[in-house]
């Protein structure tokens, strides 16, 4: 047996950092690795920040972290980067492999500083991206160094200027600066590097008359790889393309401008081209590039039926003849361009190219009724159409479709039908058509369903859901059915709204009731959930809320959340009745109440107003073993309820009132409700959002 004293002993560490074999169960294994395997650790931490701070961790570790090769800054401040930089130089060999920094700017000299500090590095790949520059720094100047050993340089300036260096060279860089070409940096970069620009980006406000003069400088530069982006808002104006003969890759997005292809000349290299706007002669252009492989269009605008037709055929010929993947989108603007039979001619000749993605929008002014035709090679489907009605399925099976979404002012009727022939579906968004909620798939694993008429039956057997969004309308006369069987399901979010003036206390009203997850609350906990209830007074008797809890989908929520309009009536009888309902009062952890805006506006109750009853509920006594947090936001904040619930509350913790009343005492009231329970931290904010203190005594 090992003696204490033995065991208190540590032996001494290997020379040079070597590794002596067996360690002792209590050693640091891991500052036992060598130091490339441990920078390999550090790299992996994504950011320099982080792999500085493991120097807290063992002597072994610190200042390793200046040995990386590769060096990302992600939000840090620009003083804090320059600092790390000039410990990276100070290094016994500042060689770095690649640099990327992306950081808010606070001063217009800033960028240019940490260029200089990144040149002294000599990176091979160098990546820098302004963001959140301030007005005042609107067109700053920024001047790029020369980095002499740069293969690779993308740099997103935002409104800054990009100036190249007066002298030098970039001998082996492949420039690539996302800026405002206002200051024609970009030629100037050229000839002193002279390498291609990839990718020419613009985004800045323009008409079409310079729009056309930037893409002529630009197809002048030999791009070979295009992005141009400019939400152009008239189809009144037009401009056509020049030719690029070397650009590989072309991405344009301009609106609503008129776009028609060059007079003369091809895109003899061209493999990939994205376009969007309102697209003119869409077959003359795909006839001038005989590489083209991949393809993506967006027509916009006002289209009229034939136009678009003609270019669904030029696009069914380009696709068969050069084997495209073709990617699909229409966005008409006019609810009066085609009627119903127009529209099934349309879904036809669409379903004729094989696109492998279609976007449709389109907003009829009337209900129409269509057909849904089968898209064999579509993987996606997002349809955001208006008073549509899918009322039959044509034949054939929608084999490669992993994502439907269909807008809530579009339904189908057939839905069963229609999951049975997506046998790859994962994603499935949509509206149903008819009273009842039937969703029964084997792949599907993320779930929206909107019910826009009066809801009776859900039924939904989902083997693989892991995400779940269910919105239905249904009435308290009638009861509604729920089966769900999705064994695997994260996320749950559940609503429904009441369609008739039921389920409450007395003259209560529940509008809506629903289940949201952390990811819309201020939590980003995804397993935290909280039960929403908005509710509004009326006049009349109704049923009691406990009936509604028992369809709730999820039993494990911590945060009640209650929207109550009250017109001016008293509230503490109200919350006080749901906090004691058993399922309620031993989950509750955290209880937010929002006191909506009155319409009528608010008026004082008479005495003998339903609202207070019953009369003794400032003397109720339930216990809430769970909540440990309370936020009132709101006109109205009842002495008396804060009372009932600091005597009722023993693991209360945090009290939040907002906005307070201003007038009179009501804050030294809010205040002396928690003097007898100092473990309750109590904070109670005016209506301009800011702390109003406890006055002593």
């Amino acid at each position: 047996m090992e003696s204490p004293s033995a065991r208190g002993r540590r032996s001494p560490p290997p020379a040079n950092g070597a590794s002596s074999g067996r360690l002792p169960p209590s050693s640091d294994r891991i500052s036992a690795l060598a130091d490339d395997m441990i920078l390999l650790i550090l790299s992996r931490l994504g950011s320099v920040r982080a792999a500085a701070r493991t120097g807290v961790l063992s002597r072994r570790w610190l200042g390793l972290w200046t040995r990386l090769a590769d060096l990302a800054f992600r939000a840090d401040a620009a003083d804090k980067i320059e600092a790390a930089l000039a410990c990276f130089s100070a290094a016994a060999s500042p060689v770095a492999y690649s640099i990327r920094i992306s950081f808010p700017v606070t001063l217009p000299r800033e960028p240019s500083r940490l260029l200089r500090a990144a040149a002294l590095l000599s990176p091979a790949e160098l990546v820098l991206v302004l963001k959140e520059e301030p007005r005042q720094a609107y067109g700053a100047a920024v001047a790029l160094p020369c980095f002499h050993r740069a293969t690779s340089i993308e740099i997103d300036a935002g409104l800054h200027r990009l100036r190249p260096p007066p002298a030098g060279e970039f001998p082996a860089a492949l420039l690539s600066p996302a800026t405002s070409p206002a200051s024609a940096p970009c030629s100037a970069a050229a000839r002193a590097c002279e390498c291609s620009l990839s990718p020419f980006a613009v985004s800045i406000p323009i008409d079409a008359a310079r729009f056309h003069r930037l893409l002529c400088t630009a197809a002048r530069l030999s791009a070979q790889k295009l992005v141009f982006t400019h939400e152009f808002g008239r189809d009144t104006e037009a401009a056509h393309l020049p030719c690029f003969h070397r650009a590989t890759s072309i991405e344009l997005d301009v609106g609503l401008l008129r776009i028609s292809p060059p007079p003369s000349g091809d895109f003899p290299l061209l493999e990939k081209l994205s376009i969007a706007g309102n697209i003119v002669d869409l077959g003359t252009l795909l006839g001038r590039c005989p590489r083209l492989r991949v393809l993506g269009v967006v027509f916009r605008g006002v289209l009229h039926l034939r136009a678009l037709k003609a270019a669904l055929a030029a696009l069914e010929a380009a696709a068969a003849a050069l084997g495209l993947t073709l990617s699909l989108g229409v966005d008409s603007r006019s609810t009066h361009n085609f009627d119903a039979r127009g529209f099934d001619d349309l879904l036809r000749a669409m379903a004729r190219i094989s696109v492998q993605k279609l976007v449709f929008t389109h907003h009829f002014g009337s209900r129409i009724e269509a057909n849904l035709p089968c898209f064999q090679r579509a993987m996606s489907i997002e349809m955001d159409l208006k008073n549509v009605c899918f009322t039959a399925l044509l034949d054939g099976e929608f084999s490669a479709l992993e994502r439907l979404s269909i807008s809530e002012g579009c339904s189908i009727v057939d839905l069963s039908t229609l999951l049975s022939r997506c046998p790859c579906l994962r994603v499935l968004k949509v509206a149903m058509a008819t009273g009842d909620v039937t969703v029964h798939s084997a792949s599907v694993q993320d779930l929206h369903v909107h019910s826009n008429t009066e809801c009776h039956n859900i039924d939904i057997v989902t083997p693989m859901l892991k995400k779940l969004e269910l919105e239905v309308s249904a009435g308290s006369g009638r009861e509604l059915s729920v089966s769900i069987s999705a064994p695997m399901v994260e996320k749950v979010s559940w609503k429904r709204r009441y369609t008739t003036s039921a389920v409450m206390f007395g003259f209560w009203r529940l509008k809506c009731a629903s289940l949201e997850s952390g990811q819309e609350l201020d939590t980003c906990d995804p397993r935290v959930h909280a039960l929403c209830l908005h509710i509004s007074c009326i006049v009349s008797v109704s049923q009691i809320i406990s009936k509604e809890m028992e369809k709730l989908l999820i039993t494990n929520f911590s945060v009640l959340d209650l929207r109550l309009c009250t017109c001016g009536h008293i509230f503490g009888a109200l919350v006080l009745r749901i906090l004691g309902m058993e399922r309620i009062r031993a989950a509750t952890e955290k209880l937010k109440i929002v006191i909506l805006p009155s319409c009528p506006p608010r008026r004082p109750c008479s005495g003998n107003c339903p609202c207070g009853n019953p009369k003794n509920w400032r003397r109720q006594s339930i216990s809430l073993p769970r909540l440990e947090e309370l936020e009132i936001d709101g006109e109205d904040h009842e002495i008396d309820f804060l009372g009932v619930i600091s005597k009722c509350s023993a693991m209360l913790k945090r009290v939040t009132v907002k906005p307070a009343c201003t007038l009179g005492d009501c804050s030294t009231k809010i205040y002396n409700s928690f003097v007898a329970y100092p473990s309750v931290n109590c904070h109670v904010y005016s209506s301009s959002g800011n702390l109003v203190e406890q006055t002593s005594g």
